[in-house]
């Protein structure tokens, strides 16, 4: 009997350690943030120029730049998460992104408006620093949480 408790608290402890080691793996390099955040204002900014061609290279760079982040975040830690579908904090991210999202719409409306109702150039580049800092934060603090909730077996 005793051996089956003991089998167990130390296949308990063996999950512990699991769950600690894919906490500490998960954790993305802090220039991912902010290549994400840089390719995120830089497509926002291509506003700006008023060119449809400037907007689509733009656009392309951003598809090709985040997928390229990807495919180093796959390398660096052998997976790929989403909070908002799965974890212990999935409640708390949606509604973050929930919350992000009706601010995201709305920066770019305001910014849209100024730039191209009231011919104020480089309202866009403004809005696309705003939302490159918020989701280079907002991808940091997704980590933290989630990372904090694996910790605690949440």
């Amino acid at each position: 009997m005793e051996s089956d408790e003991d089998d167990a608290r130390s296949q308990l402890a063996a999950l512990r350690a699991d769950r600690a080691a894919l906490a500490d793996r998960i954790v993305q390099p802090w220039w991912w943030d902010v290549a994400l955040g840089l390719l995120l204002a830089g497509f926002i900014g291509s506003y700006s120029s008023h060119s449809i061609w400037v907007i689509a290279a733009a656009l392309v760079l951003f598809l090709a730049g985040v997928r390229g982040l990807v495919a180093v975040y796959r390398r660096i830690t052998g997976v790929w998460w989403d909070a908002s579908r799965v974890g212990p904090v999935q409640g708390r991210v949606q509604r973050a992104l929930r919350w992000w999202s009706v601010g995201y719409l709305a920066l770019l409306a305001l910014g849209g408006a100024a730039e191209f109702l009231l011919d104020v150039r480089g309202a866009m580049v403004v809005v696309g620093a705003v939302l490159g800092i918020a989701v280079a934060l907002s991808s940091r603090w997704v980590t933290r949480i989630y990372v904090a909730g694996l910790r605690a077996g949440r």
